[in-house]
């Protein structure tokens, strides 16, 4: 039987002073997005995208996004960093007197965290680093999906790293710092701005998806957890592989707001121990993978079953999250396999698409919130921004890393699908070293606050969102 939802109450729920905000069905446009999928790969500076394809398919052009129509960099700076993006500073190849190159020192510099670049995402305002839906004075911002939700849309995040971190929490909550994970995760839970929330922290397993000798309640609160098994729990909790399963496959019925957690932990797969027997160990590491947990792309799979319920259509935030906690370790294999499981979580959003909607009614955006590592060719301190290197399909590429954390490197975006102008409609500037060096676009790109108005403009919605 396939999924069922009570969509239409919660809307109603939401409360009509958001109705004022919609364009009315005769006056949306063609090419109105229906449904709208938004893919960000957390902390992929340019060559973790090349790593993934190398290590995958020995070559790059094959990844479900890569003939996408639009392609745009995209900055990412946070509020209170000073001047925007200079591209002659980013690609310094100049040495200061220890001879660094200049342009690496430029983009260590200035970057964004998780918490600010999604809230940017989601809102359309920069802020600073730390913050989740609330500006630098601490003023509440509107959410886009609080704007689907007013649009009559299904809504839902789906993470590889706690399901309240820094990126789904600011299409979620507003906290004033995106380390308070229980109050975000009781924000997520109990409100009705997110339908369907997936992603890890499990209290009761372990990285190794080992059950705990006692629960760990670092991103659920021991009484919210407890509700959520009571007899009226504030959503459905689903935590068995076999349950997701049946999700993604459209055989289990789904009745009101839905939390799904894996029986894992913080991440759903980085965090393993190199000992955990599982299915396989044809990986990047050589660690077989937890035997039982979903990958990014049944989870994206699953949600696009529950929310595709809804006759207005679906918003859904799919994030490659552990992409950036494999960069901060400089975990190569890591990397490519979280960068992997994002990839192919894209293509199973694809394929709903093609086989469940269409380019006519769905709007697909693949992006990366900030950079983080720089990750470039083994002889990049003498090269400066030298690719990574090639070494064949199932080789590690050749790599350095440029960079100890977050970056603020021009980032890559893909999109395609209905209302797909409103992104290059939004590009303010010219980049080109984005050709020259990277051969990705013609330089165009646009700023991280433009993405939550143009995905309003591409759904139809007039105005953004009162908080």
């Amino acid at each position: 039987m396939p999924p069922v939802f009570p969509f239409r109450r919660a809307r109603r729920a939401a409360g009509a002073w958001l109705a004022a905000l919609v364009l009315s069905a005769a006056a949306a446009s063609a090419e109105e997005a229906r449904n709208i999928l938004l893919f960000i790969a957390d902390g992929a500076s340019w060559g973790a995208w090349d790593a993934a394809s190398y290590h995958e398919y020995g070559e790059t052009g094959r990844q479900p996004y890569d003939g996408f129509e639009v392609k745009l960099g995209m900055t990412t700076r946070p509020a209170g960093t000073g001047a925007p993006y200079d591209p002659g500073l980013a690609w310094s190849r100049d040495r200061d007197a220890d001879g660094a190159v200049a342009g690496y020192d430029y983009l260590a510099r200035g970057a964004t965290d998780s918490a600010a670049a999604a809230t940017a995402l989601s809102t359309g305002e920069t802020t600073l680093n730390g913050r989740i839906g609330l500006d630098p004075q601490g003023a509440p911002l509107g959410l886009i999906t609080e704007a689907m939700k007013a649009a009559g849309k299904a809504t839902g995040t789906v993470t590889t790293v706690p399901y309240n971190h820094a990126t789904p929490a600011a299409f979620g909550a507003r906290n004033m710092s995106r380390g308070n994970y229980v109050e975000i995760g009781d924000e997520m839970i109990h409100g009705r701005t997110l339908d369907v929330i997936m992603g890890g922290g499990h209290p009761g397993f372990d990285a190794s998806g080992r059950r705990r000798e006692a629960p760990d309640f670092t991103y659920v609160s021991e009484a919210t957890w407890a509700a959520l098994r009571g007899e009226d729990p504030p959503r459905r909790l689903i935590e068995s592989g076999a349950e997701i399963a049946d999700l993604a496959a459209g055989g289990l019925e789904v009745a009101g707001p839905l939390l799904v957690l894996p029986r894992g932990g913080a991440t759903l797969q980085l965090g393993r121990r190199a000992e955990v027997v599982g299915r396989s160990a044809d990986t990047a590491s050589g660690r077989a993978a937890i035997d039982g947990l979903p990958s990014l792309a049944t989870l994206t799979t699953a949600a696009l079953q529950v929310l595709s319920q809804d006759p207005d259509g679906l918003f859904l935030m799919v994030e490659g999250g552990a992409v950036d906690w494999a960069a901060h370790a400089h975990d190569l294999p890591g990397l490519i396999e979280e960068m992997t499981d994002f990839n192919r979580a894209v293509a199973a959003g694809i394929e709903w698409v093609e086989a469940r909607s269409s380019w006519e009614e769905t709007l697909v955006v693949v992006l990366t919130d900030h950079g983080n590592g720089l990750l470039m060719g083994p002889e990049a301190d003498a090269v400066p921004f030298q690719p990574v290197r090639n070494n064949g399909a199932g080789a590690l590429p050749g790599v350095s890393w440029q960079a100890a954390g977050h970056t603020a490197e021009n980032t890559l975006l893909r999109a395609q699908g209905a209302g797909a102008r409103h992104l290059s409609d939004r590009a303010t500037g010219r980049d080109p070293h984005l050709a020259e060096v990277l051969g990705f676009n013609d330089g165009a790109y646009l700023e991280n606050r433009a993405i939550a108005p143009a995905l309003r403009a591409a759904a139809g919605i007039a105005a953004r969102p009162a908080p």
